[in-house]
């Protein structure tokens, strides 16, 4: 029997990146219809250690923690005030744990790129790395900074995996924004095909037959969203975070369960300008 997802899950730690990221979980809750359930770990992980006494450590962290709740709550009423807005606090050995709880339940999982744990200077925080591509569904992790006023959608597309996982979200995402969905292939020819002198034009046309192949069905299924593609010769992390900065959302593949987040999904959580979507499909 298939899960009935209704909330966008938000985790919140009372972080700036965290409280940028409940902003973008109310926008989107908004844009998709559905609810926004806020979640607090109060992580248990730290207080297991023998011989050492947690007297009156748990009673305080979940003190913060309903506070937290509460301010993610009101900020995400100030910005959306007619969403529907649920806050929980869950005890789990970790923050990543305890999200993983509620992924199944939700049309995705949203996340800060960096929050209070870890040293600043770190581009992307370890719950980030530990959600991404091991959640199934999208997990999508929202960088600091300005709002984007574009409604652009990036996808980024292996025609080696199979596709239905990102361009279902993909072409979703570009519906609600009714936005443009730019879908890239990028390509590194191997060095044979350069000493053999394969003409990069005639590949290009190849590839981008296999492109719209691909997308026929969702094309047929979403016929409002209007595609463009582009087939580009080089790495597909530098061609992915070039055009993240003209875009709303970014939206790539895992690996699967072998590799849960592949170094093309990882390059490009690290290095894009707009949220990315890394996204798993649902076992």
């Amino acid at each position: 029997m298939s899960t009935r997802r209704t909330t966008i899950l938000a985790g919140a730690d009372g972080s700036a990146s965290s409280d940028h990221a409940i902003g973008w979980a109310a926008d989107e809750a908004a844009h998709t219809g559905t609810a926004l359930r806020i979640l607090h770990v109060v992580e248990t992980a730290t207080l297991d250690r023998p011989g050492h006494t947690t007297d009156g450590i748990s009673e305080a962290l979940v003190k913060s923690g309903n506070r937290i709740l509460e301010d993610a709550r009101a900020l995400a009423l100030r910005r959306r005030p007619a969403l529907r807005v649920e806050t929980m606090l869950v005890h789990d050995r970790t923050v990543a744990a305890g999200l993983r709880q509620y992924a199944d339940e939700a049309t995705a999982v949203v996340v800060g790129h960096r929050g209070r744990g870890g040293f600043t200077g770190l581009l992307l925080g370890s719950t980030s790395l530990r959600l991404a591509g091991h959640y199934p569904g999208p997990v999508i992790v929202v960088r600091d900074g300005g709002d984007t006023a574009t409604d652009e959608v990036v996808v980024g597309l292996d025609l080696a995996e199979d596709p239905a996982p990102v361009l279902d979200h993909a072409f979703a995402a570009a519906a609600v924004r009714g936005g443009l969905l730019r879908v890239v292939h990028a390509w590194r020819p191997p060095a044979l095909a350069i000493e053999a002198r394969v003409e990069w034009p005639i590949l290009a046309d190849s590839l981008r037959g296999r492109l719209a192949t691909a997308l026929a069905p969702w094309r047929e299924r979403y016929p409002q969203v209007k595609v463009v593609k582009d087939v580009v010769a080089g790495h597909p992390i530098e061609a992915l975070a070039t055009v993240s900065a003209g875009a709303a959302l970014v939206v790539v593949g895992s690996r699967g369960r072998s590799v849960p987040l592949g170094s093309v999904s990882h390059g490009v959580i690290h290095h894009a300008h707009c949220p990315v979507a890394v996204v798993r499909p649902y076992e």
